[in-house]
């Protein structure tokens, strides 16, 4: 095993302290002595660590965090995570767990199932044994759903990132472009704005394409008189944005227009009904109910959003069949959508965040029929 280091005196942040703490208490009802961490994002919510190619074990009791990397991070965890002990790997991530685990006398040691492979699991059971393994559910996309105000602060700046980088585009798009010739600019600007990265790849898709929801940009050209759909977001810190908005070259054709302002009033109306303690299928069914009675209801097959945090999609979800109710200091997406095969689509975004009397939402883009028309 490689050497562990003295634990340096840098002070855990108060706030990755109570992450932590929270975490911790869910492990001995599970029978668990230490979870060992392997989802990046989890590994830098609760070590503050963004590195790549490295492991985290909490063990239940105590106060140290343990991050097991090689020398490619070593003086990275020392800037991002000096409260951290920081073990610089000699054998194979799984070697050195089990060396570790032993260390500590953590015999039940908690896994997460959804980001280890069955490969890997194989062989940590080979070194530590498949009785100590324990695949539980860590609860930590349920923990990561609620934000904390650094958090939405971070999730805030996202937004002005994508929503000036969307301002430039729609200034930069004329008749003739490609849709990769747009994406690849929003892109650019976005980091050039100082985005971390983009939280997904960019969906630009013209005319006809928007009716595809998760159209690839291609070579469809812009036309005057079409439209195009963006559906876009920037990270900054790690926190990802989502947003979508449908604008007009020129101008709308009819139908277009008519489910445009469907879809509009649908949003508007689940916005307004976002509260703690309001079912989170109720939401979606309030925007649903405002298509339905249009008569669109079979153009809007997805669920009406989603929660975003260091994922792009987190919890809770907001979906017809979606479980429990909303909290404060969850921040989810309202994005309704009508998708006219042949015709075109209108999927308009916005993130808005859980008060704890009602809402915020955090995006401010205009989206007006009348501001579409670029």
């Amino acid at each position: 095993m490689a050497k562990m280091p003295k634990s340096l005196k840098s002070k855990q942040p108060t706030h990755l302290a109570e992450r932590v703490r929270q975490m911790r208490k869910r492990l001995k009802p599970a029978g668990a002595s230490a979870l060992l961490l392997t989802n990046p994002c989890d590994i830098r919510y609760l070590t503050g660590f963004v590195g790549d190619d490295s492991w985290a074990l909490i063990p239940m009791r105590g106060s140290k965090v343990y991050i097991l990397s090689d020398f490619r991070f070593e003086e990275q965890i020392q800037n991002e995570s000096p409260h951290a002990v920081a073990i610089m790997r000699k054998k194979t991530l799984v070697e050195e767990v089990a060396v570790l685990t032993k260390r500590l006398g953590a015999d039940k040691i908690a896994v997460q199932p959804g980001t280890m492979t069955l490969s890997i699991r194989k062989t940590l059971a080979k070194h530590l044994g498949a009785r100590r393994i324990l695949a539980m559910d860590d609860g930590m996309f349920a923990q990561r759903a609620i934000k904390d105000d650094g958090e939405v602060k971070a999730i805030r700046k996202a937004i002005s990132i994508q929503q000036q980088a969307f301002r430039e585009t729609c200034d930069f798009i004329k008749p003739g472009q490609s849709e990769y010739e747009v994406a690849a600019y929003l892109e650019y600007r976005m980091r050039a704005l100082g985005a971390d990265a983009v939280s997904f790849p960019s969906i630009v898709a013209a005319d006809a394409n928007a009716s595809l929801p998760h159209a690839v940009p291609g070579k469809t050209k812009i036309k005057a008189g079409g439209i195009v759909l963006i559906d876009w977001g920037a990270k900054w810190e790690g926190y990802c944005s989502d947003l979508t908005r449908v604008v007009g070259v020129g101008k709308m054709k009819p139908k277009i227009r008519e489910i445009y302002q469907i879809v509009l009033d649908a949003q508007v109306a689940a916005i307004d009904a976002i509260r703690p303690g309001k079912r989170q299928s109720e939401i979606d069914a309030v925007a649903r109910r405002v298509i339905e009675k249009a008569g669109y209801g079979d153009r809007f097959g997805h669920s009406l959003g989603h929660g975003i945090g260091l994922d792009i999609h987190e919890l809770p979800v907001l979906a017809t069949k979606a479980n429990g109710v909303l909290e404060p200091g969850q921040v989810v997406t309202v994005e309704p959508g009508i998708y006219l095969p042949g015709i075109g689509g209108v999927r308009i975004e916005d993130d808005v965040l859980v008060t704890a009397r009602g809402h915020k939402v955090l995006s401010d883009l205009p989206k007006s029929l009348e501001s579409a028309i670029i």
